[in-house]
């Protein structure tokens, strides 16, 4: 029995139809929920920054008065 190999045309194409055949099965969010997530994710970033310098901050300052100590 001779198998016949697909062309590796129709393989792109079927991918494609997948591809859109997945995209049409998505909820999609509305604009306000869009608008909320999107702000939510900005205001997470910034404390987050914000967290995250004041602790680079603290150690820094830590680890230069370990390191080198004042003499005298």
């Amino acid at each position: 029995m001779q198998r016949t190999t697909p062309s590796p045309r129709r393989g792109i194409v079927r991918n494609f139809e997948d591809i859109v055949g997945e995209l049409r099965k998505v909820i999609w969010p509305s604009w306000g929920e869009l608008r909320t997530m999107t702000f939510v994710v900005i205001v997470t970033v910034i404390v987050v920054s914000i967290l995250l310098g004041i602790i680079d901050y603290l150690l820094t300052q830590t680890l230069v008065k370990v390191e080198f100590p004042r003499v005298g």
